[in-house]
Protein backbone atom coordinates (compact mmCIF):
# COMPACT_ATOMS: atom_id res chain seq x y z
CA UNK A 1 0.00 0.00 0.00
CA UNK A 2 2.71 2.50 1.18
CA UNK A 3 4.59 1.64 -2.21
CA UNK A 4 1.14 2.46 -4.66
CA UNK A 5 1.31 6.26 -2.47
CA UNK A 6 4.84 6.31 -3.42
CA UNK A 7 4.12 6.26 -6.70
CA UNK A 8 1.26 8.71 -7.09
CA UNK A 9 2.72 11.15 -5.25
CA UNK A 10 5.95 10.73 -7.82
CA UNK A 11 3.39 10.37 -10.55
CA UNK A 12 1.74 13.21 -9.28
CA UNK A 13 5.13 15.16 -9.16
CA UNK A 14 6.04 14.25 -12.54
CA UNK A 15 2.77 15.55 -14.20
CA UNK A 16 3.28 18.81 -12.28
CA UNK A 17 6.84 19.49 -12.86
CA UNK A 18 5.81 18.63 -16.47
CA UNK A 19 2.83 21.02 -16.47
CA UNK A 20 5.02 23.97 -15.14
CA UNK A 21 7.67 23.25 -17.60
CA UNK A 22 5.08 23.83 -20.32
CA UNK A 23 4.01 27.16 -18.57
CA UNK A 24 7.23 28.65 -18.32
CA UNK A 25 8.07 28.32 -21.64
CA UNK A 26 5.07 30.04 -23.40
CA UNK A 27 3.83 28.39 -26.76
CA UNK A 28 6.20 29.17 -30.15
CA UNK A 29 3.43 32.08 -30.79
CA UNK A 30 4.27 34.00 -27.59
CA UNK A 31 8.14 33.46 -28.29
CA UNK A 32 7.65 34.48 -32.31
CA UNK A 33 9.39 37.85 -32.95
CA UNK A 34 6.69 39.97 -34.31
CA UNK A 35 6.90 41.47 -37.89
CA UNK A 36 5.50 44.62 -36.43
CA UNK A 37 6.91 46.54 -33.73
CA UNK A 38 4.97 50.07 -32.28
CA UNK A 39 3.05 50.23 -35.63
CA UNK A 40 6.10 49.84 -37.79
CA UNK A 41 6.08 46.84 -39.78
CA UNK A 42 10.11 45.61 -39.30
CA UNK A 43 11.69 42.52 -40.74
CA UNK A 44 11.98 40.35 -37.70
CA UNK A 45 15.79 39.05 -38.42
CA UNK A 46 16.64 42.73 -37.66
CA UNK A 47 14.70 42.89 -34.37
CA UNK A 48 15.64 39.24 -33.20
CA UNK A 49 19.16 40.26 -31.63
CA UNK A 50 17.75 43.33 -29.84
CA UNK A 51 15.19 41.24 -28.23
CA UNK A 52 17.47 38.08 -27.24
CA UNK A 53 17.21 36.11 -25.20
CA UNK A 54 13.81 35.06 -26.35
CA UNK A 55 10.48 34.80 -24.93
CA UNK A 56 6.95 36.25 -24.58
CA UNK A 57 7.36 39.55 -26.23
CA UNK A 58 4.65 42.24 -25.23
CA UNK A 59 4.74 46.19 -26.27
CA UNK A 60 2.56 49.08 -24.58
CA UNK A 61 2.46 52.09 -26.57
CA UNK A 62 1.10 55.65 -26.41
CA UNK A 63 1.65 56.55 -29.87
CA UNK A 64 -1.15 58.05 -31.88
CA UNK A 65 0.01 58.57 -35.45
CA UNK A 66 -3.11 60.71 -35.82
CA UNK A 67 -2.98 63.08 -33.32
CA UNK A 68 1.24 63.10 -32.80
CA UNK A 69 2.58 64.39 -29.96
CA UNK A 70 6.34 62.50 -28.40
CA UNK A 71 5.40 59.27 -26.60
CA UNK A 72 6.79 55.76 -26.34
CA UNK A 73 6.61 52.60 -27.43
CA UNK A 74 8.19 49.98 -24.88
CA UNK A 75 8.83 46.30 -26.08
CA UNK A 76 9.00 43.85 -23.18
CA UNK A 77 10.72 40.22 -23.37
CA UNK A 78 8.69 38.26 -20.56
CA UNK A 79 8.06 41.04 -18.67
CA UNK A 80 11.52 42.68 -19.02
CA UNK A 81 12.17 45.72 -21.59
CA UNK A 82 13.87 44.88 -24.22
CA UNK A 83 13.72 48.27 -26.78
CA UNK A 84 12.38 51.81 -25.82
CA UNK A 85 11.16 53.91 -28.42
CA UNK A 86 10.54 57.54 -28.06
CA UNK A 87 8.36 59.04 -31.34
CA UNK A 88 8.86 62.95 -31.31
CA UNK A 89 7.30 65.45 -33.52
CA UNK A 90 8.70 68.80 -33.13
CA UNK A 91 9.35 72.02 -35.06
CA UNK A 92 12.64 72.23 -36.52
CA UNK A 93 15.56 69.63 -36.15
CA UNK A 94 17.70 69.07 -32.56
CA UNK A 95 20.55 71.88 -32.42
CA UNK A 96 22.79 69.25 -31.70
CA UNK A 97 21.66 65.70 -31.68
CA UNK A 98 25.15 64.16 -30.50
CA UNK A 99 25.27 66.15 -27.65
CA UNK A 100 21.78 65.64 -26.86
CA UNK A 101 22.60 62.15 -27.07
CA UNK A 102 25.83 62.24 -24.89
CA UNK A 103 23.74 64.25 -22.29
CA UNK A 104 20.02 63.20 -22.34
CA UNK A 105 18.51 61.61 -19.76
CA UNK A 106 15.88 60.47 -22.29
CA UNK A 107 18.12 59.56 -24.95
CA UNK A 108 21.23 59.02 -23.03
CA UNK A 109 23.42 56.37 -25.77
CA UNK A 110 26.55 55.10 -24.45
CA UNK A 111 29.70 56.01 -26.59
CA UNK A 112 27.41 57.77 -29.19
CA UNK A 113 29.03 58.51 -32.45
CA UNK A 114 27.49 61.35 -35.39
CA UNK A 115 26.93 58.24 -38.19
CA UNK A 116 25.35 58.24 -41.67
CA UNK A 117 22.12 56.61 -41.75
CA UNK A 118 20.32 58.45 -44.60
CA UNK A 119 18.40 61.33 -42.40
CA UNK A 120 18.91 64.86 -41.69
CA UNK A 121 21.30 63.82 -38.83
CA UNK A 122 21.85 60.43 -36.70
CA UNK A 123 23.14 59.05 -34.20
CA UNK A 124 25.01 55.52 -33.16
CA UNK A 125 25.31 53.88 -29.49
CA UNK A 126 26.32 50.87 -28.32
CA UNK A 127 23.25 50.46 -26.82
CA UNK A 128 20.61 52.26 -29.23
CA UNK A 129 20.62 55.16 -31.58
CA UNK A 130 18.45 58.67 -32.29
CA UNK A 131 17.60 59.87 -35.67
CA UNK A 132 15.73 63.04 -36.96
CA UNK A 133 14.24 63.85 -40.72
CA UNK A 134 11.76 66.67 -41.94
CA UNK A 135 8.73 65.59 -41.60
CA UNK A 136 5.72 68.00 -42.24
CA UNK A 137 2.69 66.56 -39.77
CA UNK A 138 -0.28 68.25 -37.23
CA UNK A 139 2.61 67.96 -34.74
CA UNK A 140 5.54 70.02 -36.48
CA UNK A 141 7.87 69.53 -39.55
CA UNK A 142 10.22 67.28 -38.11
CA UNK A 143 10.19 63.47 -36.59
CA UNK A 144 12.92 62.32 -33.99
CA UNK A 145 13.01 58.45 -32.90
CA UNK A 146 15.30 57.19 -30.29
CA UNK A 147 15.73 53.42 -29.81
CA UNK A 148 17.46 52.37 -27.02
CA UNK A 149 18.54 48.33 -26.73
CA UNK A 150 17.61 47.83 -23.00
CA UNK A 151 19.61 44.47 -23.24
CA UNK A 152 22.96 45.54 -24.94
CA UNK A 153 26.04 45.59 -22.85
CA UNK A 154 26.64 49.39 -22.50
CA UNK A 155 30.48 48.69 -22.47
CA UNK A 156 30.51 46.42 -25.22
CA UNK A 157 30.01 47.57 -28.70
CA UNK A 158 29.03 43.89 -30.11
CA UNK A 159 25.53 45.07 -30.99
CA UNK A 160 26.00 48.22 -32.77
CA UNK A 161 25.82 46.77 -36.30
CA UNK A 162 22.54 44.91 -34.96
CA UNK A 163 21.41 48.29 -33.99
CA UNK A 164 22.36 50.42 -36.73
CA UNK A 165 20.92 47.82 -39.47
CA UNK A 166 17.37 48.03 -37.42
CA UNK A 167 17.11 51.99 -36.85
CA UNK A 168 18.24 52.13 -40.39
CA UNK A 169 15.02 50.02 -41.65
CA UNK A 170 13.37 51.11 -38.98
CA UNK A 171 13.19 54.71 -39.21
CA UNK A 172 12.63 54.67 -43.00
CA UNK A 173 9.43 52.49 -42.49
CA UNK A 174 8.42 54.64 -39.71
CA UNK A 175 8.62 57.08 -42.00
CA UNK A 176 6.26 55.79 -43.91
CA UNK A 177 3.73 55.41 -41.95
CA UNK A 178 3.74 59.16 -40.93
CA UNK A 179 3.23 59.58 -45.03
CA UNK A 180 6.60 61.94 -44.74
CA UNK A 181 9.20 59.87 -46.35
Amino acid sequence: MRRTKGLGALAACTVLAASLAACGSGSDADRAVPETLCGTPVPANLSRPLLEPHGKITEGTWVDRQKPKTAPCVVSVDGERALNLRFAWHNGAPKDLLALSRESTIVGLTEPARVDLGFEDSVLGNDGATATAPCKTAGGDHFTLTVQAKRAYKKNPDLRPQVEAFMRTYMTETLKTLNCG
